[in-house]
């Protein structure tokens, strides 16, 4: 605790929730209530408004509880709430079971509470500010406001625009154009869960302003809404009028309410009472004070699968910051692991806690399904379902976040009420060749990514394409796409000189050999490049497929290193031995291969697509052809460019530096940054907050 008297003092007083006396505060649902009754609502308001320490003052009711188990951010405001109190019977009769000093609850709602504390603050000289609403709300309000104490020092009055975002610069600069006024109780009437968040965020600004989130009040002030009358509140019957008065919009939120309400006064009392302990209430241990993310996928961090999508999963293990925990649920290919419990382990350095709920043998890995039987995907979901509650006692009481990969994983982050992050890998269509079951069951698949991009929090696109396709399909997602491509680590990845003595053209390529990569036109190219060449030329395959499925393999199997499964230094071993990589892919995200390749200062030869312009740029890193009308057409067109781009690495035409740089862009000091930083922002953790240097 800072000394009494400093500036810090000051400020952790201003802050900390004041309990009750007797008893510590009741909790709902982990959710303390501290303000028992109007009276003392006015009353500690009064004092610390007066006395110019700043404070937030929230009314809990049943849809902002409903509200609490799904917005990690709303929690962390919640928790950091001064004042709580309960807001209509339901919170205030649960609040009263709750022990402690829950008896004396009563409702104590914002709406109830708008006049006697401008009452109060004009008796005390305390200046007073309004925010949200309307314009004409607001001057509505403030008139009535002051016909009813006459003495009322009103400094101002904003209502923000549509979509207003509470924690944006803009809110910001409300915030500092309210202290600037002198304000210094402030009635924040935007709703939940905006109001809670813009008053947590402007508090920490400005250690004097005292916010008040008030929902529709300064609308019932106005006479822009009618308020139930007061017999109807007398009777508990004010959701019934609001109901009658609004029912599409209601109808939904009402039943969520009621099915918590169920929940929380008879189906958890009684698994409880059955002896189901780990029945908690969100948020009843200490706020953890790392950001936690939750990480699912079809992989073993210790095993050998390989492709684009677990190399970007192994650079978040391998590269989260020390302020985020990750919990990865995953699979088992070694067979060492207690399905359902954690365990922790280190990647790269940096530890995690995996929790496998299937598990997959090794040789089966990196094989695509031939049936519903074999589908790892399957597996690992009905695996997830038949561990869920060890899922979440996992992922611990405070703020989470998923991070999902396949669109199959969305339905298990909404079942474990995580706001989610889809990373949308892929733009192929059900006339694109693969080897997957997606194309047998193309309908399921595109029922999945529907609901995936309608639940998702924030969507993650690997190229503009997606985006593009996004907007086009599915336009009401469009705002939460952004493009986040996979990441490379440049220092592992650097630039190395070409060595040529020997005369033999190094060619590579890393991944699994699905059909959609088409791999019978890697080795075709290859084969038509020994023609060429004299037979001075080798292809370098790192991965676990089997070649030997594909009829053209035959023609340069004899040429063909196979390195198997290799770790990223491996990976990095073997581009700085080659010279150039391939791509022949009809369609893709962004191949981390590619990212490798060009990091490593390799030229790339590839079958164009858009998300490899300015990537892959002639006479710098490499060249794009069209893909021709058959296999031998194209084949020979690479061939023919791969001979130029073999001829130009002799000469000194190309510089592994100049290469490298191409690949800086998506460096994973860059894009997991950015990943991360969207995790923390829906966690309640967003970019510390600057207080101005003339804060209170």
């Amino acid at each position: 605790m800072p000394p009494p008297g400093s500036a810090l003092h000051e400020a952790s007083l201003t802050m900390a929730p004041i309990p009750p006396a007797p008893g510590a505060p009741p909790r709902i649902d982990g959710q303390f209530v501290n303000v028992a009754d109007s009276a003392g609502a006015v009353a500690a308001v009064r004092e610390r408004a007066a006395a110019g320490r700043g404070f937030t003052f929230f009314t809990l009711n049943l849809d902002h509880l409903v509200k609490l188990r799904a917005h990690p951010g709303f929690r962390a405001a919640y928790r950091s709430a001064t004042l709580v109190s309960a807001d209509g019977w339901p919170v205030a009769r649960l609040a009263r079971r709750g022990g402690g000093g829950g008896e004396a609850v009563r409702v104590t709602t914002g709406a109830d509470l708008v006049a006697p504390l401008c009452a109060a603050a004009a008796a005390d000289g305390v200046p007073v500010y309004l925010f949200g609403a309307t314009e004409k709300s607001l001057a509505g309000a403030a008139a009535a406001l002051r016909a009813a104490s006459p003495g009322l020092d009103i400094r101002g009055w904003h209502a923000p625009a549509f979509g207003f975002d509470p924690l944006s610069p803009q809110a910001d600069a409300d915030a500092d154009r309210i202290a600037a006024s002198g304000a210094r109780l402030v009635f924040v009437a935007l709703g939940a869960p905006k109001q809670e968040l813009f008053a947590a965020r402007a508090a920490a600004r400005h250690s004097g302003l005292g916010l008040v989130c008030i929902g529709a009040a300064l609308d019932f002030l106005s006479g822009r809404q009618v308020r139930a009358p007061r017999p109807v509140r007398a009777a508990r019957l004010e959701w019934l009028w609001r109901l009658a008065h609004a029912p599409k919009a209601l109808g939904g939120r009402y039943a969520r309410c009621a099915g918590l309400l169920a929940r929380l006064s008879v189906v958890e009392p009684a698994l409880r009472a059955l002896g189901f302990r780990d029945v908690q209430e969100g948020g009843s241990a200490p706020e953890p004070s790392r950001a936690r993310i939750c990480l699912m996928y079809t992989m073993d961090p210790r095993g050998a699968k390989v492709g684009g999508i677990e190399t970007h999963i192994r650079q978040i293990l391998a590269h989260h910051p020390a302020d985020v925990s990750v919990l990865f649920v995953g699979t088992d290919e070694v067979g060492d692991c207690t399905l359902g419990e954690v365990r922790t382990l280190v990647v790269e350095g940096r530890t995690i806690d995996f929790l496998p709920v299937a598990r997959i043998r090794a040789q089966d890995v990196n094989h695509a399904a031939k049936s519903l039987g074999q589908s790892i995907t399957l597996h690992y979901v009905l695996g997830a379902l038949r561990h869920l509650r060890a899922i979440r006692r996992a992922i611990g009481p405070g703020p989470a976040t998923a991070d999902l990969h396949r669109f199959e994983f969305a339905p298990l982050a909404r079942l474990l009420g995580l706001p989610a992050f889809q990373m949308v890998h892929g733009e192929g269509s059900r006339g694109d060749r693969m080897d997957s079951l997606i194309k047998s069951y193309w309908y399921l698949h595109a029922l999945g990514e529907r609901l995936a991009l309608r639940w998702a929090t924030g969507i993650f696109c690997v190229n503009p394409a997606i985006v593009a396709r996004i907007a086009k399909e599915f336009p009401k997602a469009l705002p939460k796409a952004e493009v986040l491509t996979v990441s490379v680590d440049t220092a592992l990845f650097s630039p190395h000189p070409f060595a040529c003595g020997d005369g033999v053209f190094r060619i590579v390529f890393a991944g699994r050999l699905d059909a959609f990569k088409d791999p019978a036109l890697i080795f075709a190219t290859v084969a038509a490049l020994r023609t060429r060449l004299g037979g001075k030329v080798e292809l370098h395959y790192v991965g676990a497929s089997d070649p030997t499925r594909f009829p053209e393999f035959a023609a340069v199997s004899d040429i063909t290193v196979r390195h198997g499964f290799q770790d990223a230094r491996g990976v990095a071993r073997i581009m700085a031995l080659c010279h150039a990589g391939i791509l022949t892919s009809f369609f893709e995200g962004m191949p981390c291969f590619l990212l490798e390749g060009l990091a490593s200062g390799r030229p790339f030869g590839a079958i164009r697509l858009p998300q490899f312009d300015g990537l892959i740029v002639a006479g710098t890193s490499g060249f794009l052809v069209e893909r021709g009308a058959d296999t031998e057409t194209s084949a020979a067109l690479m061939a023919e460019h791969f001979a130029g781009l073999w001829n130009g690495i002799r000469l000194g035409h190309l510089d592994p530096a100049a290469i490298h740089a191409k690949a800086a862009p998506y460096a994973v000091t860059v894009q997991m940054n950015r990943l991360f930083a969207r995790h923390r922002a829906v966690q309640g953790r967003a970019a510390p907050v600057d207080v101005p240097a003339t804060a209170a």
